[in-house]
């Protein structure tokens, strides 16, 4: 595993999933609390690469690490997608749109328009820092 690349773009994955969290419209109810939690699995994040980069060998402990940055995917991208959601179609919602089935047409497809970017982002996240290892 090279060091320096995989964290040069760790470092660059966290500073734009926490700008993007930090720029979200949310309700005043839940913005502190999704601030923070961006913030923890993001520091998480660049923890589990430094501590696999420094303190383990990936050679041996290659499971962990695969199922390690599954999880840290999940957590880092997975909420935010549905937050983009619920805010894109409270958008729809409130948008003067006339009849009420072009609303639900558009929603449906933001789903499945963030559900293939989510699919798709997980294998280029672990294609990124676990490459093409067995």
């Amino acid at each position: 595993m090279q060091f320096l690349p995989e964290f040069i773009v760790a470092i660059i994955i966290s500073a734009l999933h926490i700008l993007l969290s930090f720029n979200l419209k949310l309700p005043n109810k839940y913005k502190n609390a999704f601030r923070l939690y961006s913030i923890v699995v993001n520091v998480i994040f660049i923890g589990f690469l430094v501590s696999f980069s420094t303190f383990l060998s990936i050679s041996q402990n290659i499971g962990t690490y695969y199922n390690g940055l599954a999880t840290l995917y999940f957590l880092l991208f997975v909420p935010l997608g549905i937050v983009l959601l619920l805010l894109f179609s409270n958008l729809i919602k409130r948008a003067d749109i006339e009849p009420f089935f072009l609303k639900l047409i558009i929603i449906f497809g933001a789903i499945i328009v963030v559900t293939g970017l989510i699919v798709l982002g997980y294998a280029l996240f672990i294609l990124t820092f676990y490459g093409f290892a067995p």
